[in-house]
């Protein structure tokens, strides 16, 4: 029995779906076992040592996709945040009304076997593996939600495109430095093959991080990541969240 949160924020009751566990096949099966697989040979190597805790205290592996209702017992405890799982695409809205209240909407669909490398809607891959494992460590969570509180209470379509820069740039394409290494925890390097070989093999820039300079970087959605920037710790970029508060007067 999946369970799901007495009260939902704003809008967002209308997008749920049920986790219908029982009804994947052995193809989707086999193919959350690929990707995670495929990925985990460079992950181990080169993701942060909060997204690797966290893929393991979660509970997640190859041989099977994850179960929604499992993950969440031990994310409520561990940083009181909760999976929803959702039909899809989410109005920017309803996304961050969920991400403030600590709730995270992730799909139940995994991508077919012919759009292994790419696949434009989201997936249980990008959105579980990708993600989830970050918000087992209590200063990303906390990150999370803070931007979310800021993100939600902002109108103008300027700033909001703006502010949306910092979620790229570190929710989904963050980096890390670990001593002397650059580590990956953004849920786009994450479960990309392509992107992490960008950054492996040197085919973008990595720039300390400001928030400045994250503000003012334009996103490219459609080619590989040719600047991305590297914290020094996850209290940096919760600590920008007080400044961004200034910037943007919320």
């Amino acid at each position: 029995m999946q369970h799901q949160p007495a009260t939902l924020p704003g809008d967002a009751e209308q997008y749920l779906v049920t986790q219908h566990y029982d009804l994947y096949n052995e193809v989707e099966h086999g193919t959350w076992k690929y990707l995670y697989e495929r990925r985990m040979e460079q992950l181990h190597s080169h993701a942060c040592r909060e997204y690797l805790e966290g893929l393991r205290v979660l509970g997640m592996r190859a041989e099977k996709m994850p179960v929604i209702d499992d993950i969440n017992k031990t994310l409520q405890t561990r940083t009181n945040w909760m999976l929803l799982p959702v039909s899809g695409f989410l109005p920017g809205r309803t996304f961050f009304d969920l991400l403030a209240a600590r709730m995270f909407p992730v799909t139940t669909y995994i991508r077919k076997p012919d759009s292994l490398d790419y696949t434009p809607e989201p997936d249980i891959f990008h959105d579980i593996f990708g993600h989830v494992p970050m918000h087992a460590y209590k200063v990303f969570a906390d990150y999370l939600q803070a931007f979310a509180q800021i993100a939600r209470m902002i109108d103008n379509d300027a700033d909001q495109e703006r502010l949306g820069r910092l979620f790229w740039y570190t929710v989904e394409f963050g980096l890390i430095r670990e001593g002397s290494d650059v580590k990956m925890y953004g849920s786009g390097v994450i479960s990309s093959v392509k992107e992490g070989d960008n950054i492996v093999h040197g085919g973008c820039k990595v720039h300390d991080f400001t928030l400045e300079e994250v503000l003012n970087t334009h996103v490219k959605v459609d080619e590989l990541q040719p600047v991305l920037f590297a914290i020094d710790s996850f209290e940096q970029i919760y600590e920008a969240t007080k400044e961004a508060r200034k910037i943007f007067g919320v």
